[in-house]
């Protein structure tokens, strides 16, 4: 394969768009030779006039040794539709992407075409996997990879640090609710508490008033997070010493593809996690993190990580750092050149 067309869906605030297609097709340029056209649907005269000169070149002038890529497009307007049309007319030479559970939450119709339609389906979970495997059985796993910029939790921080990064809300919201927040609220110690992503005033004050009455609690919330700005986000990643995963037992959530622990093992951050099938893929109960399925699970892990020594932490942190090998950016672009279909084969 020399070249890859890719059409993604949202824009570069999207993690999928990020971390499944903007990184990774960096690091196929860097590491394979293999060059890209990279489309983000916009109104804006730049990005419309970059779609059709990507899409007409994929159309009738496709390149050599090429494949084409639609990235969790799930509309009916005219971005999907043209898209429909690229797929048909190039049997052979297309994968569908998808790493989240979109039919649940939108029309499945767009969605369950590009599965039908599409040589080969790349999905984010084995969830995702069983789900659509009987709309087109050419389909392979491909976890969510995490950029490597290097940055590694080197100690523990100065002030105890729980951390949770994501868009607060929802199901996400739920899940914190039922299994973390009540621990939090027990812990006998100081700590900080950092949320990463929480940007709504409304969010923000439900929050404050929620811990409002424990004074042991310090809670942060950086007001700006630029979610292009990787360096910036995994530099206050690394100052967590212990990264919260929650996830409710729903069909949404067992889709997931474990991103947000894959962000704090990272950098070296041990993990908290709901015991579900895609986290324990990369989450080793005791080995770089710990599995919990209750309030209680998370409470006692909370108050042995605080309590732990020193050196044993250090180890812990390490494993949590050497877990990148199953999901990092080599690992994708691997699986990426093995699934992708080419010239039909």
């Amino acid at each position: 394969m020399k070249y890859i067309y890719w059409f993604a869906n949202y824009n570069l605030d999207s993690p999928s768009v990020r971390y499944r297609a903007r990184f990774p097709l960096a690091h196929l340029r860097a590491k394979y030779g293999i060059e890209s056209s990279f489309v983000i649907p916009g109104y804006r005269p730049d990005r419309a006039f970059l779609f059709f000169k990507v899409f007409l070149s994929a159309l009738f002038f496709q390149k050599p040794d090429s494949v084409i890529v639609i990235q969790r497009v799930r509309s009916n307007f005219l971005y999907a539709n043209l898209l429909k049309l690229l797929v048909l007319n190039k049997p052979g030479n297309t994968i569908y992407d998808v790493d989240d559970a979109d039919y649940l939450e939108y029309s499945s119709k767009t969605i369950f075409f590009f599965c039908k339609n599409c040589t080969t389906i790349s999905a984010g979970s084995y969830a995702l996997k069983d789900k659509f495997q009987s709309l087109n059985n050419r389909i392979f796993v491909n976890s969510t990879p995490v950029v490597d910029l290097n940055i590694i939790k080197e100690n523990r921080s100065q002030t105890f640090t729980i951390g949770w990064v994501g868009f607060f809300g929802g199901d996400h919201r739920t899940a914190l609710e039922n299994y973390c927040f009540p621990a939090l609220k027990e812990l006998p110690f100081s700590f900080k508490l950092t949320f990463l992503g929480v940007r709504k005033k409304s969010e923000k004050n439900y929050l404050h008033q929620y811990f409002k009455s424990h004074n042991n609690i310090e809670l942060e919330i950086p007001a700006k997070l630029n979610w292009q700005d990787e360096k910036d986000l995994q530099s206050r990643i690394k100052e967590f010493d212990i990264g919260i995963a929650t996830l409710l037992d729903n069909e949404l959530h067992r889709s997931k593809s474990a991103f947000k622990a894959k962000q704090y093992l990272n950098n070296g951050v041990p993990v908290l996690s709901s015991n579900f099938p895609e986290n324990n893929r990369f989450i080793e109960d005791g080995i770089n993190g710990y599995l919990c399925g209750s309030s209680k699970d998370f409470y006692l892990r909370i108050l042995e990580l605080y309590n732990m020594k020193g050196d044993k932490y250090s180890e812990l942190s390490l494993r949590a750092r050497k877990s990148i090998e199953k999901f990092n950016e080599t690992v994708y672009c691997n699986n990426l050149v093995k699934g992708l279909p080419l010239n039909g084969t």
